[in-house]
């Protein structure tokens, strides 16, 4: 048996000719040409005129047309459209299809018009799951007879696959069944948010960091089934050990109406090993502003994340207490009891949800959240609750006259709150509203203290903030007598 090495020491096969594939639209939206679950009406099928005013678009730059979008056989005007079309470029031209209509009959007379190839989109072997993607019964059916209809008229045939998440773990198996059918090309491709809906981008998009063995599972399949399997959409960290199967993002061109001509979906940052353009386009924007850019910047710590269950993530050694803080509108007027950071409005809600769970990587044996400002965020009651079903062991100190408006929802909601600290200016009204600037803010603490003894039973105290020792006497007193929640604890103030 020859090794790798040996392997590798063989002359080099001949360079095969790149392919660029230019998806001429033949609808408005031709990223909807993978039709999952996008029916398209007829407004949006494109003119004849139109469809070659897109053609003339891609003046000289290289590749060869692909006709893509809604049902290609039924055009009315599709003979005419492919002759005028081999006038312009000479380059094999395919046309993307889900197969209705493609009989024999019609494939010998798209044979003989100068179609060379066929794309047909074949999402997953099982029945239901690609039927359901598309959202019509019948359409694997449809896509079988398809496939052999071009394949026994001698028509080379494509199998177009798009990831997604119930479908990615039966990949290696598609591939399989493409293979007995004769099929001797595979795309498997991301999905893009242009491919669906907004609101099925996210629960169909699978985690790019999971994606891996899945991945290398089909290529193994590939190989020994004698398969070209092309990777498209996907930044090249994803699946390492494949690099050479992954499709050149140049060597896919979408063609617009307008004429002129896009390259697939924007990028952001990608990598730390990233080659950039034109071998890898980086991180997928449409797939960062849904799911963070971490899993790729920093793939060896995210995907051990992702992939461990919840009994892993429970016997994990506990790091040491984290203290966190977010930024609410300014409320104490000291200067020095305020945050150190000065914030005229809150922080956003999302960014400080974001924060939290990169925080909880860190697994802290206890999250203390302080801030003199903190409880006075408008959404400052949802966060602790999120805080409270990340973390084991949370605790908050902070000025808290804004939890005496609470609802009796937001304290059941926190009542699994390791302690609440309040924080007191004063030893009394006057002195406390005086020195933090919110009128009223010592009854309010006071009636937040008694709400949250009697409707929780999370263990509540109080610090006393001071700026010298001549405050600790007034305090003490004020404790001693009992008018002060707790126990004497104090704070030095910058």
């Amino acid at each position: 048996m020859r090794s790798s090495e040996d392997s590798a020491r063989r002359p080099a096969a001949p360079a095969r000719k790149r392919q660029i594939d230019l998806r001429l639209p033949l609808v408005r939206d031709a990223r909807k040409a993978t039709g999952l679950g996008t029916p398209v009406a007829a407004d949006d099928i494109l003119s004849l005129d139109c469809v070659l005013h897109a053609a003339a678009g891609a003046g000289n730059q290289p590749g060869a047309f692909l006709l893509s979008g809604g049902d290609p056989v039924a055009r009315t005007d599709l003979w005419d459209l492919l002759a005028q079309l081999r006038q312009l470029r000479p380059q094999p031209l395919g046309i993307y299809t889900a197969g209705q209509g493609l009989t024999a009959a019609v494939v010998g007379q798209l044979r003989a018009a100068g179609v060379e190839r066929l794309t047909v989109p074949f999402h997953c072997a099982r029945q239901d799951a690609h039927d359901w993607l598309v959202g019509q019964a019948g359409a694997l059916k449809t896509a079988h007879r398809a496939m052999r209809t071009g394949l026994d008229a001698g028509l080379p045939v494509t199998a177009d696959i798009v990831l997604t998440r119930p479908t990615m773990s039966h990949l290696a198996a598609t591939i399989e069944v493409l293979a007995r059918l004769g099929v001797g090309s595979v795309c498997v491709r991301r999905l893009t948010a242009s491919d669906v809906d907004d609101s099925r981008f996210v629960p169909l998009s699978p985690r790019l960091g999971l994606l891996e063995e899945s991945l290398e599972r089909a290529a193994t399949v590939a190989l020994e089934r004698r398969v070209r399997l092309r990777l498209r959409d996907l930044p090249l960290c994803v699946a390492p050990r494949l690099r050479p199967l992954f499709a050149a993002p140049d060597s896919e061109v979408w063609l617009a109406a307008d004429g002129d001509s896009r390259q697939p979906a924007g990028t952001a940052a990608g990598c730390a090993t990233c080659p950039g353009l034109p071998r890898c386009a980086g991180a997928p924007a449409d797939y960062v502003a849904r799911f963070g850019w971490e899993e790729l910047v920093d793939p060896s710590s995210s995907v051990e994340r992702l992939r461990e269950a919840v009994e892993d993530q429970q016997a994990g050694r506990a790091g040491g207490p984290l203290v966190f803080a977010w930024h609410g509108p300014q409320r104490v007027a000291c200067a020095s009891c305020a945050a150190a950071t000065v914030a005229p409005s809150a922080q956003s809600t999302r960014a400080i949800r974001a924060l939290l769970v990169q925080a909880a990587r860190e697994r802290p044996s206890v999250l203390r959240l302080v801030g003199a400002d903190l409880l006075a965020h408008p959404a400052a009651a949802q966060l602790l609750y999120d805080a409270v079903r990340l973390f084991p062991r949370v605790a908050v100190a902070g000025e808290a006259s804004p939890v005496a408006e609470w609802s009796d929802l937001d304290l059941r909601r926190i009542k699994d709150l390791l302690r609440f600290d309040v924080a007191l200016y004063g030893p009394e009204a006057e002195t406390h509203d005086a020195h933090c600037g919110i009128p009223g803010a010592f009854a309010a603490m006071q009636r937040a203290v008694t709400r949250l003894r009697t409707r929780t039973p999370i263990a509540v105290g109080a610090y006393a903030v001071v700026h010298d020792a001549s405050q600790v006497a007034a305090f003490a007193d004020a404790w001693q007598r009992g008018e002060l929640p707790g126990e004497p604890h104090f704070r030095l103030a910058a």
